[in-house]
């Protein structure tokens, strides 16, 4: 990393920490003193994810939409409220965002060794929450659509070469996965009622959860502010711009195929709210967890499209230098980002903290 990115790094991770670690005493309200280092490991958790996906999105694209993604994760009301209450759950966007590391760096450099961590990774997901069930299905897609870019893009040799190295590394990637997987595996052919359970799908339970990031989201106190949308509205509006302007470069098929990283990003998001389609308790904070880091990555490709775009018209309205339009637009950019984060802070903080019913939910949780 060069200075200037380190420092922004470092930063980023400083704010997450202070995010997760902050008043932990206090909020959420209703723990014991025993929770506490549960709650601790659950904290550190959300900030190795922040760091996870830093280095995801920068393997994918740029540092800089790196940089507001892992920004934008570490501020957030729905990672900071799991990553603070010692539920199991948070390790599944971890699980993800360093699985999808070391797999997309392996496609990137033909290293055996990442796909060999990303099957350690990818086989304790399955420890994790129930939702990681289906998340191998993300892998699945992207290695057809690798595959099928090998084809396209890469002369006969080259593709075979290229071919015997992805087949490799996907199947080192599997084995690696199975035995670590292997002990739960045992428990599953024992249980298969739980693993196989009946499928149970309706329309209303997906408008619900796809509705969840703008319009109403998670009722539940102990989950969210009751019926608020999961993503502020400024997060919200820009999530939405992020996700209409890459679906429309996806299905563009601008080399002739499929974007392999867009391929990803939506096969990410759509598997990971299957489980919110399965709630009958729709729209589900809890079991949506794993699609945090894709709607963060979502969201920070529409504040990039939108700035990129003020740039320009700044420059060719006011014929400034380049410099000094980005400057003036990268200040206007840490201003929002900034804002941002107190707003997340006022929603965590100040009012769902202290509400009566967020105690109240945690109280009758613990319970129960």
């Amino acid at each position: 990393m060069r200075r200037r990115e380190l420092l922004i790094f470092l930063g980023i991770i400083g704010v997450g920490a202070f995010f997760r670690l902050y008043q932990l005493d206090l909020f959420p309200p209703g723990f014991e003193t025993h929770a506490w280092s549960l709650r601790i490991f659950s904290g550190i958790v959300g900030i190795l994810t922040i760091v996870g996906l830093y280095l995801l999105v920068k393997q994918l694209f740029e540092w800089q939409l790196s940089a507001v993604a892992s920004f934008l994760l570490a501020v957030s009301f729905w990672h900071v409220n799991f990553s603070r209450t010692g539920f199991g759950a948070i390790m599944l966007p971890f699980i993800l965002v360093w699985t999808f590391y070391f797999l997309w760096k392996g496609l990137k450099h033909n290293h055996l060794l990442n796909f060999f961590v990303a099957g350690i990774f990818g086989g304790v997901g399955f420890y994790t929450d129930i939702s990681y069930r289906i998340a191998p299905l993300i892998a699945v897609v992207l290695f057809i659509n690798y595959w099928w870019y090998l084809k396209k893009d890469f002369d006969h040799n080259k593709y075979e070469h290229s071919k015997t190295k992805l087949l490799q590394g996907f199947v080192l990637m599997a084995l690696t996965a199975f035995i670590v997987a292997l002990p739960i595996g045992f428990y599953f052919w024992g249980h298969s009622q739980e693993f196989f359970s009946p499928l149970n799908i309706s329309a209303a339970s997906i408008v619900k959860t796809l509705g969840m990031f703008n319009f109403s989201g998670d009722w539940n106190p102990g989950y969210n502010i009751p019926g608020s949308p999961m993503l502020p509205w400024p997060i919200g509006i820009f999530f939405a711009v992020g996700f209409i302007n890459e679906l429309i470069h996806w299905l563009k098929h601008k080399h002739g195929h499929l974007s392999t990283a867009h391929t990803f990003l939506f096969a990410w998001f759509f598997v990971m709210l299957f489980p919110g389609f399965l709630s009958t308790d729709a729209p589900n904070a809890l079991r949506t967890i794993g699609v945090i880091p894709v709607v963060m990555i979502f969201t920070a490709k529409g504040i990039m499209w939108f700035f990129d775009k003020l740039n320009a018209w700044y420059h060719i309205r006011d014929t400034h230098s380049k410099h000094e339009s980005r400057a003036i637009t990268a200040t206007v950019m840490i201003i929002f980002l900034t804002s941002v984060g107190f707003l997340e802070y006022w929603r965590y903080f100040q009012a769902w903290g202290p509400a009566p019913e967020t105690s109240a939910a945690f109280r009758h949780s613990i319970k129960k």
